[in-house]
């Protein structure tokens, strides 16, 4: 099987979903201090190892089950949740491929600042358009723990890319 084959993205694509799924489902009574950084760690490991669709893929999927399994109480906060994940996705793999020195670490930090505003701007203004009285909790967990969360998530990725052998890190997306 070639590495870029259809056969090698759609399996490397599922067991990182599915990696997600584990973390969102089994370490569910750890809520956001645990459960976050594990997410947003798969996403950016899905934009390196398989590509800018498959990590907006994971960060779509994971929001949605996160509300069939009940871990997401508000529905429609889903789809602001899948925009800033394809957000910090987007951005990483984007700088990622353009900035030489460091670009990585810069895609992580500017990522995570981009899905973090995103979100607080979303839960605090937004949101009211579909919900008259957002809970405070929700305005909360949607504001800054997102930056640290994201942030974390990021740097653990890239220390496990360390681990993995050099060819399966995508380079140039």
């Amino acid at each position: 099987m070639k590495r870029n084959s259809t056969a090698t993205y759609l399996v490397r694509t599922a067991i990182l979903l599915a990696l997600a799924l584990v973390f969102q489902i089994g370490f569910r009574a750890f809520a956001q201090p645990l459960v976050g950084p594990l997410v947003n760690m798969v996403l950016i490991l899905s934009a390196a190892l398989v590509g800018t669709v498959s990590g907006v893929l994971v960060g779509c999927f994971t929001p949605l089950i996160a509300f069939a399994f009940g871990i997401m109480p508000l529905f429609p906060l889903v789809p602001f949740i899948m925009i800033g994940n394809s957000l910090l996705v987007i951005v990483f793999n984007a700088i990622r491929t353009r900035v030489s020195n460091y670009g990585d670490y810069v895609g992580i930090v500017v990522a995570a600042f981009v899905k973090f505003v995103f979100l607080a701007f979303s839960v605090r203004q937004l949101l009211s358009l579909f919900i008259p009285k957002v809970p405070p909790k929700i305005i909360a967990a949607f504001s800054l723990p997102q930056l640290f969360t994201a942030l974390i998530g990021g740097i653990v990725a890239l220390i496990v890319i360390k681990f993995l052998p050099e060819d399966m890190y995508i380079k140039n997306n």
